[in-house]
């Protein structure tokens, strides 16, 4: 009789299947881990765009704003949002003489404006600060318009 030796079968042992699907099965949760944080890495690029854009339009549209005729106030977009604004003056006003033109005194003075955009839908970008040049014209004499 010849007797069959366990070195000259073919195949896996349990054993070795066992161990080659435990690796597979750990290199595809690291795989599908990746791809979740690639996911959300995608979704966090998207929302920051969104929101720069949302910035974007907020200075766009607060571009000719004169902190000194109105301090603050709310512009109302179409889509629901709000432009939300206020502002601080800087020390006092000067009076200036209309420089190049001519056309009159002016009365100047620095403001801080703060700009919030409130969203109809998903999170609001933070506020956004700046300093802006506000001016009324004086008639003759020094005298409010």
């Amino acid at each position: 009789m010849i007797s069959a030796r366990r070195e000259d079968r073919a195949g896996f042992s349990l054993i070795e299947a066992l161990v080659a699907l435990t690796i597979a099965a750990l290199t595809l949760a690291a795989i599908f881990e990746l791809q979740t944080q690639m996911i959300r890495g995608q979704e966090r690029a998207a929302r920051a765009i969104e929101q720069t854009a949302v910035q974007e339009n907020a200075l766009a549209l607060t571009r000719d704003l004169n902190p000194m005729a109105q301090p603050e106030g709310v512009i109302q977009i179409p889509d629901g949002d709000r432009i939300v604004w206020t502002s601080t003056p800087h020390g006092r006003s000067q009076t200036n003489a209309g420089f190049p033109g001519g056309d009159g005194a002016y009365e100047v003075q620095l403001f801080t404006v703060t700009v919030n955009v409130e969203r109809a839908s998903g999170p609001p970008p933070g506020p956004l600060t700046f300093d802006r040049l506000g001016w009324r014209h004086l008639s003759v004499g020094g005298a409010l318009d």
